[in-house]
C-alpha cells in the first residue's frame, strides 16, 4: 500500500460540515439521517477516521440496538457497486451502516479503503472484521486469509499472525494459508529481533520461527478468551441498567453465547427465559430455543467425531422432534412469516410428515426469498407420495427463470426421476442429459442416462427378421 492520497480525495476538512451537523442530528436519535450525513462527509473527507468512520459506526449499533432494520432490496442494489473507488467505499458504509454486523459489507469497506490506499481506514476495517470472526460460530476462511495479508501490507505482523492461525484452524489442509502464516511468522519474528530482509545473518532471526508461532498462536488464544469476557462484563453492565430492553437483553445473551460453551449457553437461555417472562416477548422465547438447538446440533457433531454412530443417531432424532415442536410454535406464533413457515415444512419433510409438508411449503413457496427451495422441497413431497404428475409439474415451475446451477441440478435429477418412473422414458433421458450437462458426476446421472438411452435405442430399432 502506497501513501494515502487524501489531497486527490478531497483533502482533510472538506467533510467537516458535514460531521459537524450529523454529531448534533445523531444526538437527537435521528439515527438514519445522521447516518447519510456522515457517509456524505466521508464522500468528501475519506480518510477522516476520527469524524466519520468512528462516529459512524456508534449511531450505526444504536441504531440497530433499537430495532433498526437493515438495508431494504432497492437499497441493496442501488448501493451495490459505485463508479468511483470512493462512491464504492461510501456505498459499502451505507449498506453497512444499517446492517453493522454483516461481515460481507465490512469486507467491501476494507476492499474499498484498500484500492484508495486508505491505510488507517483499511486498519480500522481489519479490526472490526477480525473481532468478528473471533467470535463468529463458522469463520470465513476467505475473509481471514484477506485481512492476513491487509495487515501483512500494513506491517501489523501480530495481527496478521493471529489472522492467519485463524484461518489455518478454519482448513488445517490448506497449504496456501500455512504458506501465509510462514511467512508473516517469519515477518513478526524478523521485527521484533530487530532484523532486515536484506541482512546476511537471516537465517539467526528465523531459526526459531516454529517456536515463535507457536507462541503467538497461544498469546493469540489468551487475548480472543479475554476479548471476550470483557465483552460479556460490558454487556451485563449495560443489561443490568436497563434488564427489559430488548437492545440490551439481546447484546447480554449474544455476549455470552460468544464462548459456544454449555454453561455460557444456559447463562443466556437463563437470561433470555427472565426476559419472556417479564416482558411476555415471544422473541426471547425463540432465541432459548435457538440455544437448544445449537446444543444439540454440537452435541451430535461430538458423537460422530468420536465414531459413535448411534449415540449421532438418536441424538439427531431426538433435535428433530425438537425442532418440529419448536417451529411449530414459531409458525403460530408469526403466522405470517413465511420464513418459519419454510423452515416448519423442511423438517416435516425430514420426518416424513409429507402430507403436512405439502400444506406446509405450498404456504412457504410464496416467500421469494425460499421459493425455489420451497418448491423442490414440495416437489419431493409429492414425489414421496408417488403423486407423481403433481411432483413433475412442481419440479417444472421450480426451474422456470434464471434458476442457479446447484438448484439446476438438484431438481433436474429429482423431474428426470419422476418422469422415468412415470414411464416418460424420452423425457427423463433429456432432463437427465441436463444433468449430465452440468455435473458429468452427479448422482448416479451418467448410468441413468445411459441406460434410458439404449432403452430408447432398442424401442426405435426393428426387429430382426422384419
Amino acid at each position: 500500500m502506497g501513501k494515502e492520497n487524501t489531497e486527490a480525495l478531497g483533502g482533510s476538512g472538506k467533510g467537516d460540515a458535514f460531521f459537524d451537523r450529523a454529531d448534533k442530528v445523531a444526538a437527537t436519535g435521528n439515527w438514519d439521517y445522521a447516518i447519510n450525513l456522515y457517509v456524505d462527509g466521508i464522500r468528501r473527507d475519506p480518510a477522516n477516521l476520527a469524524r466519520g468512520y468512528k462516529p459512524l459506526r456508534e449511531v450505526s449499533l444504536s441504531r440497530k440496538a433499537q430495532g433498526g432494520k437493515g438495508p431494504s432490496m432497492v437499497e441493496k442494489l442501488k448501493l451495490r457497486s459505485g463508479k468511483k473507488p470512493v462512491d464504492a467505499l461510501a456505498n459499502a458504509l451505507q449498506l453497512l451502516a444499517k446492517e453493522p454486523g454483516s461481515s460481507e459489507y465490512m469486507e467491501s469497506v476494507l476492499k474499498a479503503a484498500t484500492k484508495l490506499q486508505l491505510k488507517s481506514v483499511a486498519k480500522w476495517a481489519a479490526d472490526r472484521l477480525l473481532e468478528t470472526q473471533r467470535v463468529t460460530e463458522k469463520p470465513s476462511k476467505r475473509i481471514l486469509v484477506a485481512i492476513t495479508e491487509v495487515y501483512r501490507d500494513l506491517k501489523e505482523y501480530e495481527l496478521a499472525v493471529q489472522a492467519g492461525i485463524l484461518a489455518q484452524q478454519a482448513d488445517p489442509d490448506d497449504g496456501a494459508i500455512s504458506d501465509l502464516l510462514r511467512d508473516v511468522s517469519a515477518k513478526l519474528t524478523i521485527a521484533k529481533g530487530g532484523y532486515e530482509e536484506k541482512d546476511r545473518d537471516f537465517t539467526r532471526a528465523v531459526k526459531d520461527m516454529d517456536k515463535q508461532t507457536e507462541l503467538t498462536r497461544k498469546d493469540a488464544m489468551v487475548k480472543d478468551k479475554a476479548f471476550l469476557e470483557k465483552q460479556i462484563e460490558k454487556a451485563r453492565e449495560e443489561y443490568l441498567s436497563a434488564k427489559t430492553t430488548p437492545g440490551k437483553i439481546n447484546a447480554y445473551a449474544d455476549a455470552l453465547l460468544q464462548f459456544e460453551d454449555a454453561q455460557h449457553e444456559d447463562q443466556a437461555a437463563a437470561v433470555l427465559n427472565d426476559a419472556f417472562e417479564a416482558t411476555g416477548a415471544y422473541q426471547f422465547k425463540m432465541r432459548i430455543g435457538d440455544v437448544r438447538i445449537r446444543q444439540m446440533t454440537r452435541k451430535w457433531r461430538q458423537a460422530k467425531q468420536e465414531g459413535n454412530e448411534q449415540a449421532a443417531m438418536q441424538i439427531a432424532r431426538d433435535q428433530l422432534a425438537f425442532e418440529l415442536a419448536e417451529y411449530k410454535e414459531r409458525a403460530v406464533n408469526y403466522p405470517t412469516d413465511l420464513s418459519l413457515k419454510y423452515e416448519l415444512g423442511r423438517r416435516q419433510f425430514l420426518a416424513g410428515q409429507y402430507d403436512e409438508a405439502i400444506v406446509t411449503l405450498q404456504a412457504a413457496q410464496h416467500d421469494p426469498r425460499r421459493r425455489r427451495r420451497a418448491m423442490s422441497l414440495l416437489g419431493q413431497a409429492f414425489h414421496k407420495k408417488d403423486m407423481l404428475h403433481e411432483a413433475i409439474e412442481t419440479y417444472e415451475r421450480a426451474l422456470e427463470g434464471d434458476v442457479p446451477e446447484k438448484y439446476a441440478k438438484e431438481v433436474g435429477y429429482s423431474l428426470a426421476d419422476a418422469l422415468e418412473k412415470l414411464g416418460e422414458t424420452s423425457r427423463a433421458a433429456e432432463e437427465f442429459s441436463k444433468v449430465a450437462q452440468l455435473d458429468y458426476q452427479y448422482k448416479d446421472t451418467r448410468q441413468r442416462l445411459e441406460g434410458l438411452r439404449r432403452r430408447l435405442s432398442e424401442e426405435e430399432s426393428p426387429p430382426r427378421g422384419a
